[in-house]
């Protein structure tokens, strides 16, 4: 306990006006060149976020650096993001004071390796199966791919720069040189990972089966193309360029089970989903006008949802011109209103997952927002053994009552130098509220230290905290 209440003794009160260290490779003690160092302010400091470069030597040095609090951060491609006083990696630092007098303050900032997930795809012998593609999604719904690779000449694999959490893996479909053609296959067990770490043995043994083939005629007075979406991927399987106004297609070696057609041209779209099975399918595809979608609230970002996950958002318009699909809208509100509800004409409101809200787009649409002026907010002081904690790492999850330990939205915010916090714009709800720095969504920690309260429509709940330790 000494060592913890060391680590989280947030009172370094160094009497600098400078910044200055090394960013290593935890593993290796290796300087990382080029690293970015970012010197954040806590709320109520007078000054400005900075960020600079690591030199060659991966050393770094802020100059006159204003008095008040701060958090040090640095990050670098291939590595979690680090902060000075973690007390493990992956998790917040400690601020730090900085005093109005000459001196300096020395960091050694040592980083750790996202995580990684390795393994073997082999066959009925156990032999390795080389070039197979694999797959990494999350295993909270809704469920994402969020990376994958392919097997070495050994059937081994190693999929990294993952973020700390638990994963499903699979392997794909695919015919071999043989045209043996084998089913997508999901790993025995989910596999959790944490930073710096690579779990090495997941094995996947593949399964023989009949794919599925899809042929079919794709239409077009326009150039456009044609794209099948599977749950592990998306290719483009035909194309029309005047004056020809139709193509044929036909693809082999199609996993069985749910498939996307995205027809995609200036100005037409359309969408199809279609469950194969092992016998032959067929489609006729047509690319028509896109659909009008109207939303009566701004500013609102739009993004598209398929079978192999999200695409990037986009800002929405008054009025926008949109391909038939599954999407989710956002609506942007800030601490003094938030969104009540949202729902299509004539379709019943959807539930929010993470602050959006999706809908099937199959005809012309107009979004109806409901925004409410009166959100509620929840406030107070961390503190420990009776002092308030500078900077404090404070985490409030939106929760499902019916399903313990479900989130549906997750708010993260630091405490001021006096060990305020406030959050504000909040539904009505379920909530959990949590001050620790050592937080992990998977562990049961913050569940059992947190606080459960449950917000109503413009309530202002006053809630102290004491510092969660694990």
């Amino acid at each position: 306990m000494r060592l913890l209440l060391t680590a989280l003794s947030i009172t370094l009160a160094a009497h600098a006006a400078a910044v200055e260290g090394i960013v290593l490779d935890d593993e290796s003690g290796n300087p990382l060149a080029r690293a970015q160092v970012g010197l954040m302010p806590l709320p109520g400091t007078d000054a400005r976020y900075i960020t600079i470069k690591a030199s060659d030597h991966g050393t770094f040095k802020i100059p006159d650096v204003r008095p008040g609090w701060y958090i040090l951060r640095t990050s670098f491609r291939g590595f979690a993001d680090t902060e000075a006083g973690q007390l493990r990696a992956g998790r917040p630092g400690a601020p730090f004071e900085v005093a109005a007098a000459p001196g300096s303050l020395f960091f050694q900032m040592r980083m750790r390796r996202m995580a990684a997930i390795g393994g073997s795809v082999a066959d009925e012998n156990n032999a390795g199966i080389p070039d197979w593609p694999v797959y990494i999604y999350t295993a909270r719904k809704p469920v994402r791919r969020v990376a994958q690779g392919t097997t070495d000449d050994r059937g081994y694999f190693r999929i990294g720069l993952l973020d700390p959490g638990t994963y499903l893996v699979r392997s794909g479909g695919g015919l071999l040189e043989d045209g043996t053609s084998l089913l997508p296959v999901e790993a025995a067990a989910p596999v959790r990972v944490h930073v710096g770490e690579t779990q090495q043995d997941v094995a996947i043994r593949v399964v023989k089966g009949r794919l599925a083939q899809l042929n079919g005629v794709f239409t077009s007075n326009v150039a456009a193309k044609l794209t099948l979406v599977t749950e592990t991927g998306r290719k483009v399987i035909a194309s029309i360029a005047p004056p020809a106004i139709q193509s044929r297609f036909a693809v082999a070696g199609v996993p069985p089970g749910p498939v996307e057609l995205i027809a995609e041209g200036a100005g037409c779209g359309s969408y199809r989903r279609i469950v194969l099975d092992r016998a032959p399918g067929g489609a006729y595809v047509a690319c028509n006008a896109l659909l009008p979608v109207a939303a009566d609230w701004a500013p609102m970002l739009a993004r598209r949802v398929d079978l192999d996950g999200p695409g990037p958002s986009q800002a929405m318009r008054a009025e926008e011109s949109l391909i038939p699909g599954h999407w989710e809208f956002l609506a942007q509100t800030d601490n003094g209103h938030y969104v009540a509800s949202m729902q299509q004409t004539g379709v019943a409101p959807t539930v929010e997952n993470e602050g959006w809200f999706g809908f099937d787009i199959e005809r012309p649409a107009r979004i109806h927002v409901t925004v409410s002026s009166r959100p509620a907010s929840v406030a107070g002081v961390v503190s420990m053994g009776g002092k308030p904690v500078p900077g404090a790492p404070v985490y409030l999850e939106k929760v499902d009552p019916e399903r313990l330990g479900s989130r549906l939205r997750l708010w993260t915010a630091r405490a001021d130098a006096e060990g305020h916090y406030r959050f504000g714009g909040l539904a009505p709800g379920s909530y959990r509220l949590l001050g620790s720095f050592d937080y992990d969504s998977e562990d049961r920690f913050p569940v059992d230290a947190a606080h459960t309260i449950a917000l109503s429509e413009g309530d202002n709940i006053a809630l102290a905290l004491a510092m969660a330790l694990p």
